[in-house]
């Protein structure tokens, strides 16, 4: 079952009878197993036989007929999200066709009755022709006629409106000659009445046949290729695009580069888009009126997105993302409408309309499972998001297509935890999806989590006119960045932008030159953004819902201002929700507060702290635990508190050294000019009704505050026993603020901002920190502090000795160690080092103080030095200095290197330190000390001599950034003629192509520097593909394929028995028909016995009377279609008996 689901692309998933019969023999393996394996809970095969080879039969049989229900139920469904907007014009709809009198509905019922006659549910199609094949024969021919009699308007109702994938499924090709009736009915729709189907008609037929699987019948790339090479420009266009937006994994993607097998047709198709797009891109820039109808929808752009971190915040669970701001699998706010505006653009209609096709596109890491099981789970995501919310908005604006990662780069990056292969992938998918899309610029929206922006990088370099814009959503540190390189990215201007919201991306897209999107949609994605926040409500914390908000909120200010500037309306932030009420009591970082009014934009508070003493605060408590709590009243919320950018602002002043209007102004919020705090207005303000009601309030709060020690005896004997437990300091600063009430208001963020709890003075525990040791130090603390004379200590400056101490101005005076200098300190910085035993004990140990050492130089001229940069002698010794010499600067020792050579034969000299000359003076002798040193001079020796050959360093490999199509010597076409692919670079993906026509006045030919899409594959003149030729060998035969690769012409010659491996220049013309080949003549048939170069006369055998015929090509036809079977060795297999002869073919159901 593994290699069965891994290997997709191998035979058994050619077609679906295919793929029946191996679950059917699963099935039957899977039922043997367990009906008769004696280790098995259901192993009742082993007591009845019979009864165990009925269940495998029924088992086996269940499994043929769940498979076949599954199939039919997928290709039964119609495309839901196609639109349909062509049929809903007056040339298609039903009305109007019963107006014509047009009976489509009549021949719809007809078709759908024929349908079920054939499709019949319990029994296979193929047992089903083989019994009732007349009946089968008469209804397949009805419904053929139906589509061949029909008009076109009533013909592209139809197809719109019948199951056409179970049409083709169903309608069989017979093994007799004129029961093809599958080949039939699609080339009836997909060649001959071709020219009269729709746009929508089209795309319909082609997601029949990707449902059939082209690879089940040989003409199926012919009818695809058919299609799309006579759909043109702006057609094109919107054909590839609906093929995309159908909601599942049948897109262009898949139908050209998975479907499609063979090179030829594919390059066939690519060439075809490549060119169309030419000329639409010729319209664009001489703005002609050809492309109006097409562009009024919107802009040439397609919108490329990433999936986790960029539209779903993953939550941090690996491996699909590291974001963590947002709840998991939450859509990021504003990202929804930032598609939409960048898919409208700045041209056609200002808002998006329903019945326009949209140009969104993710790419996705995840990888591509068996069929479309990883996909499916992806579109029913998108397809929630397409649903209306609960506000009555839209959600994502049109259906998107995907493109998926792979096993492959998936399973490396888990194994290796390397981002360069999903970013590789990436960059694979968009080369793909380019080539399909030629006309089009592209914008890739991204996250900085895994490999996207690296991806971007390789966009750029790779297709700088088609990469338009790369957004990058910040879910990382930016320096974490895989492939951040800025100073690379700024040599080749290659400019990501990083945002961390979407209206900042908007805002972006809006004021760049040019703009990407009108300013009428950054103020609708600032919109959305702050509704999409609202509809949120999964948040694990508080903490980060108003994190968030405040990041939005910023985000939405500053295109408020652009908007502004630009006069237009600005948006309205988003409002936070009043957690605390007005005057209940909460704490805060600054302490406990009552709470005065709210900010509901800023999320601010307005809070009165209480900075009384803490002792006041806990006697408070205890007289009336209740009090804790005011009676909470209506909120106030004031829209003026907006314009106040400042999170906390805090004034304070002495009850007593002000009356009660100042005290009454500092409630409120009106400061004096002195003490006004920085970006306040100065501006007094009259008094409201509101703030003469509070004044009652804050003269009753004083009177709280200073009235506290008028209490009754149980509240004076709690006081008492609190002031007991307070430290002397505590006292002291509680004696001289008992008389002062301090009135502070500060504006404090609703996240700093808490519940209650009781004020409770802090517990000290004296013993708490206790060294076992202290009885060895003496205790501080017990004795007073002082500071006597010659008493080391330590400072902030370094350690001193005391040298005074002036009690009355508590300053030290003391002189530092180490260096002269005196300083005069105050006490609280002065820390005086006790004496204790243990350090006596080490005083003892450890060195006397003094001056340090002078290094002791007495090397002479010429001693030989080892230095780091080779052996060297003194030039210049120093003599060792004596004790009363002093210098200023460290005197130096010049070195001649001997081991070095200067070109003027000359030998470099170094100057260094007599500490350093030393060091390696030092250095040397212990080495020459050791009795190794002979041998490690020899070993160091011999590596040096052969680390030559030693070595195994392996070069650094650049990893190319192209492949190479076309190979060396193959023959091409450019624009600039014919020519051989003399080499490619793989660094920049440029041929080197000699031009075999041009030749130089050198005698050499012209050589030209071109990318693959100016270069193409040459075909012999005049030949084609499954038609005769005629080569430069004499012999004639039918041009089977031609290598696009290489330019190799396969020619097969059944006459010879042989095949062909030529050049173009060895295929001499295009012929009629081939020697041996059957033709009809005005005589009857016949055989193409010679043919004569000269005369271009062919040589006929006429069958039944072995006359001759000489005819020229005009004369005969050519028996026969020219469509090779390309699963076949070009026709050479079993050599036929003599015996009646009938091609060995498998026919699919």
């Amino acid at each position: 079952m593994y290699l069965f689901m891994a290997y997709e692309e191998s035979g058994v998933h050619h077609a679906q009878e295919f793929e029946n019969r191996f679950w059917t023999i699963f099935a039957l393996l899977l039922s043997t197993a367990l009906f008769f394996a004696r280790d098995s809970p259901l192993a009742f095969g082993l007591w009845s036989p019979t009864l165990g080879f009925i269940g495998v039969l029924i088992s086996g049989y269940a499994m043929h007929l769940w498979d076949r229900y599954l199939h039919r139920l997928a290709i039964s469904q119609q495309i839901r999200n196609l639109g349909m907007r062509r049929s809903t014009t007056a040339n298609s709809s039903l009305m109007r066709l019963k107006d014509l009198g047009i009976p489509v509905e009549d021949q719809l019922a007809r078709i759908n009755t024929c349908l079920q006659d054939i499709d019949q549910l319990l029994i296979p199609s193929t047992i089903n022709n083989f019994i009732n094949q007349r009946f089968i024969f008469t209804k397949e021919q009805e419904i053929i006629s139906v589509f061949e009699e029909c008009d076109a308007r009533a013909l592209n109702y139809l197809v719109s409106h019948v199951k056409l994938g179970l049409l083709f499924y169903k309608i069989k090709d017979h093994r007799s000659f004129n029961g093809k009736h599958r080949t039939a009915l699609v080339t009836l729709l997909a060649v001959e009445r071709l020219p009269i189907l729709t746009i929508v008609s089209r795309v319909i037929v082609l997601h029949s046949l990707q449902l059939l699987k082209l690879r089940a019948n040989p003409k199926a790339e012919f009818w695809v290729r058919n299609i799309l090479l006579n759909t043109h420009q702006d057609n094109l266009s919107e054909l590839k695009t609906l093929t995309d937006t159908k909601g599942d994994y049948f897109c262009m993607n898949k139908l050209i580069y998975d479907d499609i097998r063979s090179e030829t047709t594919r390059q066939d198709i690519l060439n075809h888009i490549r060119r169309e797009a030419a000329v639409q891109q010729t319209h664009i820039q001489m703005g002609t009126r050809r492309l109006t109808k097409y562009r009024m929808h919107g802009q040439f752009r397609k919108v490329l997105s990433d999936v986790d971190d960029t539209l779903y915040c993953s939550g941090g669970m690996y491996p699909a993302g590291v974001d963590k701001r947002y709840p998991k699998k939450a859509v990021y706010p504003g990202v929804l409408a930032f598609y939409r505006e960048l898919d409208l653009g700045t041209q056609g209609p200002e808002e998006w309309q329903d019945e326009h096709v949209g140009n969104l596109v993710f790419l996705s890491a995840r990888p591509h499972v068996y069929k479309d099981m990883s996909e499916k789970a992806n579109f029913a995501k998108f397809e929630k998001l397409r649903a209306q919310g609960a506000d009555g908005r839209k959600g994502m604006h049109t259906v998107p297509s995907l493109l998926a990662g792979d096993l492959a780069s998936g399973t490396s990056y888990m194994v290796t935890n390397d981002f360069e292969p999903l970013a590789q992938k990436k960059f694979d998918n968009f080369r793909r999806y380019v080539s399909i899309y030629p006309e089009y610029q592209h914008v890739f929206v991204c996250d900085n989590g895994q490999g996207d922006v690296r991806a971007g990088e390789l966009m750029f370099d790779s297709f700088p006119y088609e990469f338009q814009s790369l957004y990058v959503h910040v879910v990382m540190p930016i320096e974490k960045t895989h492939g951040y390189s800025p100073q690379r990215w700024r040599q080749k201007e290659f400019m990501p932008h990083f945002f961390r919201t979407y209206p900042e991306a908007a805002l972006h897209a809006a004021s760049r030159n040019p703009p990407l999107i009108r300013l009428g949609g950054l103020q609708r994605i600032c919109r959305d953004a702050v509704k999409d926040f609202e509809q949120i409500t999964n948040w694990s914390t508080e903490a980060m819902k108003a994190e968030r908000r405040l990041e939005l909120n910023q985000a939405v200010w500053r295109a408020n201002s652009f908007l502004e500037w630009h006069y237009l309306d600005q948006v309205e932030l988003i409002k936070a929700e009043c957690r605390w009420t007005l005057g209940q009591r909460v704490r805060t970082p600054y302490g406990i507060g009552i709470i005065l009014d709210f900010d509901p934009v800023f999320d601010l508070y307005g809070v009165e702290l209480d900075w009384r003493p803490l002792d006041i605060q806990v006697i408070e408590h205890l007289k009336n635990p209740s009090s804790s709590i005011i009676r909470p009243k209506e909120i106030a919320t004031s829209s003026g508190l907006g314009a106040k950018r400042s999170l906390s602002t805090v004034v304070e002043m002495e009850s007593e050294e002000a009356d009660d209007e100042a005290t009454l102004q500092i409630s409120v919020g009106l400061h004096l000019p002195k003490r006004q705090e920085v970006g306040e207005p100065s501006a007094e303000r009259p008094i409201t009704d509101r703030q003469r009601s509070d004044r009652s309030r804050i003269s009753t709060r004083k009177a709280l505050g200073t009235n506290v020690l008028s209490e009754n005896g149980n509240v004076q004997q709690q006081r008492r026993e609190v002031e007991s437990s307070i430290p002397n300091d505590f006292q002291r600063l509680n004696q001289e603020t008992k008389a002062k009430a301090i009135s502070v208001k500060a504006r404090i963020g609703g996240r700093f901002i808490s519940k209650l709890t009781p004020p409770v003075l802090p517990k000290i525990d004296k013993e708490k920190g206790r060294s076992i040791f202290t009885f060895l130090a003496p205790v501080q603390g017990s004795v007073p502090l002082a500071f006597k004379e010659g008493d080391e200590c330590t400072t902030p400056f370094g350690p001193a000795r005391v040298a005074q101490y002036r009690s009355k101005n508590e300053i030290v005076v003391v002189d530092f160690i180490g260096w002269y200098a005196v300083g005069y300190l105050a006490q609280q910085d002065v820390k005086v080092i006790p004496k204790s035993l243990l350090r006596s004990l080490f005083r003892q140990m450890s060195a006397s103080e003094g001056s340090q050492r002078p290094v002791d130089y007495s090397s002479s001229d010429g001693t030989v030095i080892a230095t780091p940069f080779g052996l060297g002698s003194v030039v210049r010794p120093v003599a060792p200095p004596g004790r009363d010499t002093k210098r200023a600067v460290s005197p130096t020792v010049r070195i001649r290197l001997e081991s070095w050579t200067l070109a003027n034969g000359n030998h470099p000299e170094l100057y260094c330190t007599v500490e350093n000359a030393e060091e390696w003076k030092k250095s040397k002798s212990d080495e020459t000390k050791s009795i190794f040193s002979a041998l490690e001079n020899l070993v160091t020796s011999s590596r040096t001599l052969f680390e030559p050959f030693l070595s195994n360093k392996t070069p650094t490999k650049i990893e190319p950034k192209f492949e190479q199509y076309y190979k060396d010597s193959a023959s091409v076409t450019t624009i600039f003629g014919e020519g051989v692919v003399h080499r490619f670079r793989s660094i920049d993906g440029f041929y080197e192509v000699h031009l075999t026509r041009w030749m130089l006045a050198s005698n050499k030919c012209a050589t030209a520097f071109l990318r693959r899409e100016s270069i193409n594959y040459r075909i012999a003149n005049g030949c084609k593909e499954g038609y005769p030729v005629l080569t430069t060998l004499g012999a004639s035969g039918t041009l089977a394929s031609v290598d696009p690769t290489t330019g190799v012409h396969i020619v097969t010659v059944p006459t010879a028995g042989m095949i062909c491996y030529l050049q173009p220049d060895h295929i001499a013309r295009s012929l009629k028909a081939a020697v041996g080949e059957n033709v009809l003549t005005a005589f009857g048939e016949g055989k193409i016995e010679t043919y004569s170069l000269q005369n271009d006369t062919y040589t006929i055998i006429l069958a039944g009377w072995r006359g001759k015929l000489f005819a020229k090509e005009v004369s005969f036809e050519r028996v026969g279609d020219g469509v090779q079977d390309r699963d076949g060795p070009f026709g050479f297999g079993k050599r036929p008996s003599k015996s009646k002869q009938q091609p060995h073919r498998w026919k699919s159901e």
